[in-house]
């Protein structure tokens, strides 16, 4: 999984963990008292009837939770209103954030994870976390004010890019951040990204939902959606062990197996159950024997 860019993604899964660490999206939730696991770093499959999937883990008597977004049951985003989209992830699929990058370093985030008006966050990656953000670090007013009339075509963009600069020359923080009191309009910024890219790739979900759909031209990534898809956490208790699959819309999954601090299970024992509930989800049993898993004796 590649390092988190933006400050804005790492509050926004800092904020999903709430009073607890969680440092990445992708990772399994803690049960709470201390414990030992097994577990994978994830995979996928393509054409997964996702709804199915969970009807069968039900029939078969597995608790079945659902939906998270990420790890968090409440929605977040906003409706991804965009249909060749919505046709590729689904009508859940939900839009997090939209990056527009001017160069390696130096992009434009807007950020939908908050409960408030949407926020647009300027960020330089030449910055260390204690380096104030200031104007010198912003892309240029004309280059800001053509990307946010894109997403925003209601807002006044030249007033939100001379804002961007007047919050760059007292902040304190690494980047700067405004609120817009407008609506995106994702269609129109979806068009201009696959009109202009000559690549595009989507990211692998490895169970969490998360998915970064990157636009490129001529080898160089200029704009990128973030978009989050339901997952649902399946789950059953062998021998007092608890097994659960992460799975989400966009067919990843991740496996865990969760027991008393210290204590070890035959390697047998916890691939034969995550075959027997492959099996009955409709997921690729003969993948498990590939899988590796991570043993942590102790989260504490």
């Amino acid at each position: 999984m590649s390092p988190d860019r933006a400050p804005s993604r790492r509050q926004f899964l800092t904020a999903l963990g709430g009073s607890t660490a969680l440092g990445l999206a992708g990772c399994l939730d803690s049960p709470g008292p201390n414990h030992a696991s097994y577990s994978t770093l994830g995979d996928s499959v393509s054409d997964l009837d996702y709804d199915a999937a969970l009807d069968r883990a039900r029939s078969a008597g597995y608790a079945v939770e659902s939906p998270f977004y990420v790890n968090a049951r409440n929605r977040i985003g906003l409706p991804l209103d965009v249909p060749a989209l919505a046709d590729r992830f689904g009508e859940g699929a939900r839009a997090v954030l939209v990056r527009f990058h001017y160069s390696g370093t130096r992009f434009l985030e807007a950020d939908f994870t908050g409960v408030t008006a949407p926020r647009l966050v300027a960020v330089d990656e030449e910055l260390g976390v204690e380096q104030p953000f200031r104007p010198v670090n912003l892309p240029p007013a004309d280059w800001l004010r053509e990307r946010i009339e894109l997403l925003f075509p209601d807002a006044d963009a030249d007033a939100l890019a001379a804002e961007l600069g007047a919050e760059a020359s007292r902040t304190e923080d690494p980047f700067v951040t405004v609120g817009v009191d407008a609506d995106p309009d994702f269609a129109g910024t979806h068009t201009a990204f696959a009109d202009r890219a000559t690549a595009t790739t989507a990211s692998e979900t490895q169970g969490d939902g998360w998915v970064d759909l990157a636009f490129a031209a001529e080898g160089t990534e200029f704009g990128s959606f973030a978009i989050v898809v339901p997952s649902a956490r399946i789950s059953t208790t062998d021998a007092g062990h608890e097994y659960e699959i992460k799975l989400d819309h966009a067919g990843g999954f991740r496996l865990q197996v969760t027991l008393p601090a210290g204590e070890e299970l035959p390697e047998a024992e916890y691939r034969g159950v995550f075959r027997e509930m492959f099996a009955a989800v409709g997921l690729p049993a003969d993948r498990v024997a590939g899988y590796e898993f991570e043993y942590s004796p102790s989260v504490w």
